[in-house]
């Protein structure tokens, strides 16, 4: 049974590195000249549902960090029911649509009321070419790279994220895109093995992501997919936030994971310290240095990655947790209860 369930779930997850590889060449070489610059706007409007919502708090907060410009993210549903509280008629604004499969109702509705108010422009971002989200929207990039069988999103989550680093960053050399892909995966090859064993703990049964600034989007992804695949207890806060009242809930069966950034790591380490002394186990991701330790557990990458590439670098292996999870409870990651892959209303 184990060999067939969750078959799409696992190929997409492992597939990450290559497929980035895939989407940078394409976006390098359509799309270099063509990005939209954001320093022409007042402001940026982000918007997604379900996971992609995650991705627009993760993308305005990293857009808003890199370049200075008011960067906001809503739900589409958000934007749909109320665009005229969140959009000023005399700012000039971009809206950038995020959607998996470009057929989301909330996010193609949010995407056509705005087009409508004649407010500034628009973007799509896709993983498919044909959707009725990439033929409505003025322009649309498309990671068809991301292009998914599961219903859960993984490979296609972290493919569209490059559009938006690309933003921010303005170019990537040939030499970082290889970077890229060989720090994927040797990250994968290295702690593969530590993902299996936390995925298939049966002591864990209460899942913490925390992160801060960009990573609190990232967090707040993974804690979906948690619960997505294996039907978890998980939930996501920021790191110092976690003190106020969640940590009420960290008990010996609790797993505490940590996106770090090296900026804040120092905030960051006395707050895991202060879960292990509640009896958590503790999991570091990101570039930990002498941090990782002091963990239980460590995912972490060669510093020569500049933290502006390494956003999608926290994704994969947290996923595969999830994968295993699912698997060892008998569940089938490629179809979650109660999901469908496209919610259209």
């Amino acid at each position: 049974m184990q060999e067939t369930q969750g078959k799409y779930t696992r190929e997409e997850i492992l597939s990450q590195p290559y497929s980035w590889v895939e989407t940078l060449s394409f976006l390098k070489k359509d799309w270099g000249n063509k990005l939209p610059v954001l320093q022409d706007y007042d402001q940026v409007i982000i918007t997604g549902c379900g996971s992609t919502y995650y991705l627009s708090i993760w993308a305005a907060r990293f857009l808003q960090n890199t370049l200075g410009i008011p960067c906001r993210s809503l739900p589409g549903s958000e934007l749909w029911y109320s665009g005229e509280s969140w959009t000023n008629p005399y700012q000039r604004t971009l809206l950038i649509s995020v959607s998996r499969s470009g057929k989301t109702t909330e996010t193609l509705h949010a995407l056509d009321l705005f087009i409508r108010s004649k407010k500034g422009d628009a973007l799509a971002i896709t993983c498919y070419a044909d959707s009725p989200l990439a033929r409505m929207a003025p322009a649309a990039i498309v990671t068809s790279s991301g292009m998914e069988h599961s219903i859960a999103q993984t490979r296609s989550f972290t493919n569209m994220m490059w559009p938006i680093i690309l933003m921010g960053t303005r170019n990537i050399s040939d030499e970082q895109i290889k970077l890229v892909g060989h720090s994927a995966q040797t990250l994968l090859d290295h702690y593969q093995e530590n993902a299996f064993e936390i995925g298939n703990n049966p002591v864990l049964e209460r899942f913490f992501f925390l992160g801060n600034g960009p990573q609190y989007g990232l967090a707040q992804e993974v804690m979906l997919k948690m619960k997505e695949m294996s039907l978890s207890y998980s939930e996501a806060f920021h790191f110092l936030e976690f003190r106020h009242g969640p940590m009420s809930m960290v008990n010996e069966n609790s797993l505490i994971v940590g996106f770090t950034d090296p900026h804040s790591l120092n905030f960051e380490m006395p707050v895991f310290h202060d879960m292990k002394k509640l009896g958590g186990r503790t999991l570091g991701v990101g570039n930990l240095n002498h941090g990782a330790k002091e963990l239980d557990f460590s995912f972490s990458w060669e510093k020569d990655i500049p933290q502006i590439l390494s956003y999608p670098l926290y994704l994969p292996l947290i996923q595969l947790i999830a994968y295993e999870r699912s698997i060892s409870k008998g569940l089938n990651p490629d179809k979650p209860e109660n999901l469908t892959a496209v919610v259209e209303l």
